[in-house]
């Protein structure tokens, strides 16, 4: 007469296997996930964050290229269609609106770190708080949008804020 206990063993191993790998968490990947996967996924959430800023910058009245791919699975930067010329000015409101949606994006480059520039301007930022100006701080998020929101908004035309800045930008 046999022993069930070999067979009961290895149909819990089976039982314990398959609970395990059937998980449907998103935060757990499957044994069947491979590294093309992952690529994959990263590449259709960049491009879809490219696709949701573009859609945005049309709202707004910029007609932009729907996003593109390299042959390396890179989302490429979105650009204007051809043949549009816009100014730095024409573009920072309608930047400014749909930037967010392309906050975490590369395009294909290493992000560099930017804590220090972001030091640089937090010092700036409360520095121009402290003579009464309503500067917000940047973050290494942000930083990109602060900085084409302070070039513009920024009243460079008056003598007394362009001392004060000259001032806080000087570290003193």
């Amino acid at each position: 007469m046999r022993s069930k206990l070999p067979t009961l063993s290895f149909l819990t191993a089976i039982c314990l296997l398959l609970v395990a790998c059937g998980s449907g968490s998103e935060d757990v990947p499957s044994l069947g996930a491979t590294p093309t996967a992952v690529v994959e996924e990263k590449t259709l959430d960049a491009e879809a964050k490219v696709m949701a800023f573009t859609q945005c910058m049309r709202d707004q009245g910029i007609e932009y290229q729907d996003p593109m791919v390299d042959s390396d699975g890179n989302v490429q930067r979105p650009q204007p269609i051809e043949g549009v010329t816009l100014t730095r000015k024409e573009l920072a409101g309608p930047y400014q609106a749909c930037a967010h949606h392309l906050e975490g994006l590369s395009f294909g480059r290493e992000r560099r770190d930017v804590s220090e520039q972001v030091d640089q301007f937090v010092k700036l930022a409360t520095c121009l708080r402290e003579k009464g100006y309503d500067v917000d701080d940047p973050t290494a998020e942000t930083i990109k949008i602060w900085l084409v929101d302070f070039r513009v908004e920024f009243p460079w035309d008056d003598p007394v804020t362009k001392e004060a800045y000259d001032e806080c930008n000087s570290g003193e």
